[in-house]
C-alpha cells in the first residue's frame, strides 16, 4: 500500500480504504493535528494524499504487527466454518432438551399413573361397605374360600362387640377391629 499513488479523500473514504471505523480515523486527525487541504461539495473535508497515505500507512503495519486487526471482515471459508460450529452446538443443545423432555415425560406418566392408583385405594375404602364392616381389597390376592370364611369371623366378631355403631370408621376400616387392651 506505500507505494500506491492515492488522492486526496474524506475520512469516510479512508474509512472505507483502511478497513477502521470513521472515529478511529477523525481520533487519529485529531491527534496528528492534520487540516483538511480542501472543503468539498456539502462541507466534506478532503485531506491531503500525503495525509492519506500517511494513515493508510500506519493502519497497514498495524495489520502487519497483529496489534490492531486493519478489517473486519473474515473470508467466507472462515464464516461458514464459524456457522457451521454454532449449527452443531444448537443441535447438540436440542438433543439434550429432548432427553430432558423424553424423561420428564416418563416422570409424569409415573406419576399420574401413581395418582389413579391412590384414588382408586380411596376410592374403595372410602365407597360403601358391606354390613359387616369388612374392607374388601382387590391387592388381597384372597380366593373365595377365604374371603366367606373372613367375613363370617367378621360378622361373629361384630355380634360379640355390641357397644360399635353400625358403620365402623375410617380406622377401622383400614386397621380392622380395635382391639380392647386389658390393663
Amino acid at each position: 500500500m506505500t507505494n500506491t499513488k492515492t488522492k486526496p479523500m474524506t475520512i469516510t473514504e479512508l474509512s472505507r480504504v483502511t478497513g477502521v471505523s470513521g472515529a478511529s480515523i477523525t481520533a487519529l486527525v485529531k491527534k496528528w493535528k492534520l487540516k483538511p487541504t480542501k472543503t468539498g461539495e456539502y462541507n466534506r473535508k478532503y485531506y491531503s494524499a500525503k495525509d492519506c497515505q500517511r494513515i493508510i500507512d500506519y493502519y497497514s503495519s498495524k495489520a502487519k504487527t497483529g496489534t490492531k486487526k486493519a478489517t473486519k471482515t473474515a473470508t467466507k471459508d472462515e464464516i461458514i466454518q464459524t456457522l457451521r460450529e454454532q449449527i452443531e452446538d444448537q443441535r447438540h443443545q436440542i438433543d439434550q432438551l429432548n432427553e430432558q423432555l423424553k424423561m420428564a415425560q416418563i416422570n409424569l406418566s409415573q406419576s399420574q399413573q401413581l395418582q389413579l392408583r391412590q384414588a382408586e385405594q380411596i376410592k374403595r375404602l372410602e365407597g360403601p361397605q358391606e354390613a359387616t364392616g369388612d374392607v374388601v381389597s382387590a391387592s388381597d390376592g384372597k380366593g373365595a374360600e377365604e374371603s366367606d370364611k373372613d367375613k363370617k369371623t367378621a360378622h361373629k366378631t361384630n355380634e360379640d362387640d355390641q357397644g360399635e355403631a353400625e358403620s365402623p370408621s375410617l380406622f377401622q376400616r383400614l386397621f380392622g377391629k380395635k382391639k380392647k387392651i386389658k390393663f
